[in-house]
C-alpha cells in the first residue's frame, strides 16, 4: 500500500500546490484594518509601518524575495502580529520549499487573525506537503466551517482524503467540490481516482472522461482511465489511452 501511495505522490502535490500559487497573493494588496492611535507618535509610526510593508509587497511582486523578506521582518519587529507581514513570509518560505517555516508562519497570521480563510488553507497545503495528512484535513474543515462552499477547501479536502486513503471521504467532498465549481478538472480526475481504487468502474470512467474533456492534455486521467477500461475488458481503448497518456506524458511510470 505504501508503494502505491508513493506512486501517486507526486500528483497530489501538484495539484493541491496550484491551489496555492493561484489563490495565495491577495493579500499583499489589502491594506491592514485601521485603528484609532491616541497620539500623534504611534500615528507616525502606524504610517511608518505601513509603508514598510507597502514596500516589502513591491519587492516581492517584483521578485526580490531577500529585499521583500528583510522589510517584512521589519514590519514585524514594530508590530509582531502583523498578519499580511506572517502571511507574505510564509509566502515566500512556501515558494522555497521551506514548509516547517511556512507552517510556523501562517499560524503566526492565523494567531492575529484567525478567520484568515487564505492563510488557513495554505496552512493546509504546507501541512499536507509535509506529509500531516491528518492536520492539513483538520485546517480544511476549519475553513469550511467558516465558508462551507468554498471550493478550493472543498477539494483539497477531499485530495487529502485520498492520500490517506480514505476514499469514500474523498468521494463525497470532491463530489460537494464539483457541486460548486462543476468545470474543475482537478475534482473530476480525484473523483474518478477514488472511484477506480473502490472498483466503481462505470463512475470511474464517466469522472475521467469528463476530466479528459474538460483537458485533452490530462495525461494522468488518460492513464487511470487505461486502468478502467482493462478492468471492464476493453483492452483496445485501454491501449489507446495509455498509448495517449505517455504521449503527454513520457515519464508515467506503470
Amino acid at each position: 500500500m505504501l508503494k502505491k501511495m508513493m506512486k501517486w505522490k507526486h500528483l497530489f502535490l501538484a495539484a493541491i500546490l496550484v491551489i496555492l500559487v493561484v489563490g495565495a497573493y491577495w493579500l499583499k494588496t489589502r491594506p491592514k484594518p485601521a485603528t484609532i492611535d491616541t497620539t500623534r507618535r504611534e500615528s507616525t509610526r502606524s504610517e511608518s509601518t505601513q509603508a514598510l510593508l507597502q514596500r516589502g509587497i513591491r519587492e516581492h511582486n517584483a521578485g526580490s524575495l531577500d529585499a521583500a523578506l528583510d522589510l517584512y521582518h521589519k514590519v514585524l519587529q514594530r508590530d509582531p502580529g502583523n498578519a499580511a507581514a506572517h502571511y507574505n513570509i510564509a509566502q515566500i518560505h512556501n515558494a522555497r520549499g521551506q514548509h516547517a517555516n511556512a507552517q510556523w508562519e501562517y499560524e503566526a497570521a492565523l494567531k492575529t487573525d484567525p478567520n484568515f480563510l487564505d492563510a488557513r488553507i495554505n496552512l493546509g497545503v504546507v501541512l499536507y506537503r509535509q506529509r500531516k495528512f491528518a492536520p492539513a484535513a483538520e485546517e480544511f474543515r476549519k475553513v469550511l466551517q467558516t465558508s462551507p462552499q468554498n471550493p478550493t477547501a472543498l477539494f483539497n479536502l477531499g485530495v487529502t482524503f485520498i492520500e490517506m486513503d480514505q476514499n469514500d471521504q474523498a468521494i463525497k467532498w470532491l463530489t460537494e467540490a464539483l457541486r460548486h465549481d462543476p468545470k474543475r478538472v482537478g475534482s473530476h480526475y480525484y473523483l474518478g481516482l477514488a472511484f477506480q481504487r473502490q472498483k466503481r468502474l462505470p463512475e470511474a470512467r464517466a469522472a475521467l472522461q469528463k476530466a479528459i474533456e474538460l483537458n485533452p492534455r490530462h495525461a494522468d486521467a488518460y492513464f487511470v482511465l487505461s486502468k478502467v477500461y482493462s478492468a471492464q475488458g476493453e483492452k483496445r481503448l485501454a491501449e489507446e489511452a495509455m498509448k495517449k497518456a505517455f504521449e503527454l506524458n513520457p515519464n508515467l511510470k506503470k
